[in-house]
């Protein structure tokens, strides 16, 4: 959802105020939420995960049927 411009300033405003009272915690801060780059490899981490255990899952179930 995008936010309106209202919001994108404020969002500026808190962004600024936050470099300004403590520029460590802003650096480390804005590496976590810088671009979508991050959002698509974690996404595809969690992705990829789902299909590793439904793939187990399914091996287990033709494991315990040949049995």
């Amino acid at each position: 959802m995008a936010l309106s411009e209202r919001e994108r300033r404020i969002l500026e405003e808190i962004e600024d105020a936050l470099e300004r009272d403590d520029p460590k915690l802003a650096r480390r801060v804005s590496g976590v939420a810088s671009g979508t780059g991050r959002l698509r490899r974690l996404l595809l981490s969690g992705w990829f995960m789902v299909a590793v255990i439904v793939v187990t899952v399914a091996l287990l179930v033709l494991a315990v049927a040949l049995a």
